[in-house]
């Protein structure tokens, strides 16, 4: 590996921790509410908070999000609760620490959305019921509608993947099918004032579609979730109960979101490596699309259309079409990765990164990977196939036998993916 190529590799790491460091839960909410005082505006709207605040914090930042909030109210905290993927210690003595089921949910979703109900009905009306909301709070936190059995939900999802329902399709069925989802955390708090600060993992999506809206239903009503089902043949498949219950409602109008504002996003965190890499003298653009699809063609056409001496910053989320039945360990990222060490071996130059701001890519421990035009030789070396370990799906062992493996652990971020590559 060349002097250049270290360096150009140390760059695209210092790049990704300034992202992380632009989109860090604490951080962003910290910044948003230090400057609230008594009084805090959220979506236009100013909130009077010296009656006390009850505290909801639900998805992957939920803990750094929660614990800006206690450092900034204090005493003003009258209750609250925490519901992420992981466990760490309550931020403040008046707020309560649960861990969900992720990436599907279970029985300890169903715990914490029960309790999420409780914290939000409770209490006087002169508190603010403060939602902090960041991705992946949609499996974390589950309690099925009155009428429904969380076993009706689990068939209900199993029909739908079964069917071949495209995954907006899908949401919208769900949606209705939840006592937390589309307002519902809303609707509890009765008369409460409400409001939310979001962190977005949602690719170039509304802000209803964050851990499915807890405080922001989606427009769509009962009617349009049977509309789907029908659609595609299967409203027969679903429980009879999940039946009766759409049909119930099928005219009741979804009550009104309430305040709320988009503190951190994707783009924010390709802005940040941007400005990292331009301080260290490089020359940069952010794509202005998000990145979409299949990770594997995305990777290809990234690298093919890098320039010599320009770095381009993308950020988004792929996917990744898994078609044998006993996958190895990796991930979207580290595929793509291990895709584009193919091409920059055959150019003879550059360097790719990708990189999940979660810290955690796919089915493996791994952020990702960080890849150069001499990582398929340090592959050979090893006694490795690169296109074995693609059929695979098993980047993360060949990744990591070539040096190129990122791991950080949990960052407690969550805004999609950072690819950074140059020609």
């Amino acid at each position: 590996m060349t002097a250049a190529t270290r360096s150009v590799r140390a760059a695209f790491l210092a790049a990704y921790q300034a992202a992380l460091r632009a989109v860090d839960p604490y951080l962003v909410t910290r910044e948003r509410l230090s400057a609230a005082g008594d009084r805090l505006e959220v979506g236009g709207e100013q909130i009077d908070t010296r009656g006390g605040v009850r505290v909801l914090a639900v998805g992957k930042g939920a803990h750094g999000m929660a614990g800006a909030a206690s450092a900034i109210w204090g005493d003003r905290v009258t209750a609250g609760l925490v519901i992420a993927d992981h466990q760490r210690p309550s931020p403040h003595p008046r707020v309560t620490v649960l861990v969900g089921d992720h990436p599907y949910p279970g029985q300890a979703s169903l715990a914490a959305g029960r309790a999420a109900l409780q914290l939000v009905s409770e209490g006087q009306p002169g508190e603010l019921v403060l939602v902090l909301v960041s991705g992946g709070g949609s499996a974390l936190m589950e309690v099925p509608a009155l009428g429904i059995t969380f076993a009706d939900l689990q068939d209900v999802g199993r029909v739908l993947v079964t069917g071949g329902v495209p995954i907006a399709e899908m949401n919208v069925v769900r949606r209705h099918l939840s006592a937390v989802k589309n307002g519902g955390i809303a609707r509890s708090a009765g008369g409460r004032r409400v409001a939310s600060l979001l962190i977005s993992d949602v690719v170039d999506g509304p802000a209803h579609a964050i851990a499915s809206g807890p405080t922001l239903p989606d427009g769509t009503t009962a009617a349009d979730a049977l509309q789907v089902l029908a659609d595609h043949g299967l409203e027969h498949r679903i429980p009879p109960a999940v039946k009766e219950y759409l049909d119930g409602r099928r005219s009741s109008p979804e009550s009104e979101g309430r305040p709320f504002e988009m503190i951190a996003d994707g783009l924010g965190a390709a802005e940040a490596a941007r400005r990292d890499l331009e301080g260290r003298s490089f020359e940069t653009r952010v794509m202005a699309a998000p990145l979409v699809g299949d990770a594997e063609e995305t990777a290809r056409r990234v690298v093919g259309s890098s320039i010599r001496g320009l770095t381009d910053v993308y950020w988004g989320e792929t996917t990744v079409r898994i078609d044998t039945p006993s996958p190895g360990r990796g991930g979207r990222n580290q595929h793509a990765a291990l895709v584009a060490a193919g091409w920059l071996a055959g150019r003879g130059r550059g360097v790719f990164g990708g990189f999940a701001t979660d810290g955690i890519d796919g089915a493996s421990n791994a952020a990702g990977g960080l890849v150069d035009a001499g990582t398929t030789a340090r592959g050979r070396a090893g006694g490795l196939d690169r296109m074995e370990h693609l059929r695979a799906f098993d980047s993360s062992p060949y990744l990591e036998a070539c040096g190129d493996l990122i791991e950080t652990g949990p960052t407690g971020a969550n805004v999609g993916d950072l690819w950074l590559v140059t020609g």
